[in-house]
């Protein structure tokens, strides 16, 4: 029998030649399923999945079409002895026999279950991609992002990684979606972003390319279009009012840290538009003074790099200083005593999200289109705009990326930083 003889498949990334074959229709039963196929005199053996794909080891065009065209008459083979139902089998674990003819292709005539490598699945990668990325992503994006995969690690219920396909990665959005009551735009932004991120480690030589394609790639979910109400600042009265709860609150009978967190966060945030999750870190040795001028170092942050803020006069004038010094070098927020260690998840963090309830409930804040902690970084950044303050000086403050390669040479002093901090116009809450 004759067949059409299809080209080898380039890896874009790695210059690599591969045979890439779709899994034909009629024969999607074997998805799953293994098949081994002659690589250089050896046999190799990989998963069927909407596509059957198999590294050449070559980049190498003239050895790689000799390769690909023995390998590629074996799949064909393959396909049509499955169609005629003549004793070819597939095992989960297959070692095909394969015999040669005269004037022929080697062809799979039989198999037999062998021990064979385990299938490479979501977790077992997963943990791979953890421990590699243990120091070079923060934590709390590994934390988001492992809990995303844990969803698809169980939806693809041991599945090998190199067999999942697009189709594979969009009905597991949709069963998000579906099935486990997550918004379309937080599958977008967060789930598919955490298996996409993955899987093009899995693709590069730090995660042993162990995927010749990033099955996540491209996938998304159609949502309803977002209907903005409102602007994300804190309207003036918005501003006031938290400002106002911050400075009524009395300390708290049983923790100082909680009412010491609702009594300075919403300030600090307002005179320097930090997350509130980066200020609940700050310890009394975080503040200090620097070329005579105060300054609090955000040691962490979203981004992994820490930053130096001048703090406002205003602020020293209510007494932030004192306060500070009188912590020593404990936080300033919370109660080491009074958290585990070694527990999941850090007590600053647990700090930020009860500051989020507590600014609702003291307010009365009860417009969800704008966010009680967020929204004092738009709110900063725009009346900082407003003061005539530049944009990069702006960016090293709130420590947002600059725009450009050049500008990331560039470090501005904490004393330019604190003269364009001097424009900042005061919050008054009378």
């Amino acid at each position: 029998m004759a067949f059409t003889m299809a080209r080898p498949w380039k890896d874009k990334k790695t210059g690599k030649l591969h045979l890439r074959q779709r899994t034909p229709s009629d024969l999607k039963s074997l998805k799953g399923t293994f098949v081994s196929l002659p690589l250089g005199g050896q046999v190799k053996t990989v998963k069927i999945g909407e596509m059957v794909q198999m590294s050449l080891h070559t980049r190498d065009t003239s050895e790689a079409k000799q390769l690909h065209a023995i390998a590629d008459v074996a799949l064909k083979r393959f396909w049509e002895a499955h169609r005629a139902g003549i004793g070819i089998s597939t095992y989960h674990q297959p070692s095909p026999i394969l015999s040669r003819t005269s004037q022929q292709a080697p062809v799979i005539v039989s198999s037999k279950p062998v021990a064979e490598e385990p299938p490479l699945t979501v977790d077992a990668l997963l943990e791979r991609w953890l421990a590699y990325q243990s120091d070079k992503k923060a934590k709390n994006t590994l934390k988001r992002y492992k809990a995303s995969l844990r969803s698809l690690a169980a939806f693809t219920t041991g599945t090998d990684v190199r067999s999942l396909s697009g189709d594979d990665l969009h009905a597991w959005a949709e069963h998000r979606r579906d099935k486990e009551g997550v918004s379309p735009r937080a599958v977008n932004k967060n789930d598919l972003v955490a298996a996409s991120s993955m899987f093009r480690w899995a693709m590069d030589r730090s995660g042993g390319r162990v995927l010749a394609s990033n099955p996540a790639a491209g996938v998304r979910l159609d949502g309803p279009k977002l209907v903005v109400r409102r602007e994300r600042t804190f309207r003036l009265f918005e501003m006031r009012a938290i400002l106002k709860a911050a400075l009524d609150v009395m300390p708290h009978p049983k923790d100082l840290s909680i009412s010491n967190a609702a009594r300075w966060c919403p300030w600090l945030a307002a005179y320097s538009g930090a997350r509130i999750g980066e200020l609940c870190h700050l310890r009394g040795t975080d503040i200090w003074i620097e070329e005579g001028i105060p300054v609090m170092h955000l040691w962490r942050t979203k981004t992994g790099i820490p930053r130096k803020v001048p703090i406002h006069s205003h602020l020293i004038e209510q007494g932030f200083l004192e306060f500070a010094r009188s912590c020593g070098s404990k936080p300033l927020f919370y109660d080491e005593s009074r958290h585990r260690e070694g527990a999941q998840t850090n007590p600053a963090e647990i700090r930020a999200q009860q500051l989020a309830i507590w600014v609702r409930e003291a307010t009365g804040l009860k417009d969800r289109d704008v966010d009680p902690q967020h929204g004092w970084r738009h709110s900063w950044k725009t009346i900082a705009l407003g003061a005539g303050i530049e944009e990069r000086i702006r960016d090293a403050i709130t420590g947002h990326k600059v725009t450009s390669v050049g500008r990331k040479y560039e470090a501005p002093p904490i004393t330019m930083l604190a003269g364009a901090l001097a424009k900042f116009p005061r919050h008054h809450v009378g």
